[in-house]
């Protein structure tokens, strides 16, 4: 079973998924390294915006951290780590770039286990479909 065009929509729809969890999804674990790594305004989550609800409905209650209305929508601010470099946060925000990561990790595991007949060309074509899919809303 080493069909290259199945690897090939295996690995476009692996680096798909892990670049939607790197750089957009809210999966606690992961949003808290990127609310460190990236920092800046992002929209809340449900947890978020619940938790700033009963804050605003309770006189004298207020929510740890720092919001704002931004373009009719409600936005939360993490400072980024001191700690990490400007191109990693840079990074980790960008679907293309972090796409193009996964896309060689993905590679690299899928060649050692089931083996590639052009890494180089598979590693290229999964970065451009993940991160095509990657980066629209609609995913």
């Amino acid at each position: 079973m080493n069909n290259p065009w199945f690897l090939l929509a295996v690995m476009s729809l692996a680096t798909f998924i892990l670049t939607k969890l790197v750089v957009d999804l809210d999966f606690p674990p992961v949003l808290w390294i990127r609310d460190r790594v990236v920092g800046g305004w992002r929209p809340l989550t449900l947890a978020e915006t619940n938790e700033l609800r009963g804050a605003i409905l309770t006189p004298g209650a207020k929510v740890s951290w720092d919001w704002s209305d931004l373009g009719g929508e409600r936005q939360r601010w993490n400072d980024r780590t001191p700690w990490v470099p400007l191109f990693f946060s840079e990074l980790m925000s960008c679907p293309w770039c972090t796409s193009g990561w996964l896309a060689a990790g993905v590679t690299g595991g899928t060649w050692l286990i089931a083996g590639l007949p052009v890494p180089v060309l598979m590693w290229a074509a999964s970065w451009a479909l993940g991160a095509l899919l990657a980066q629209h809303d609609y995913a």
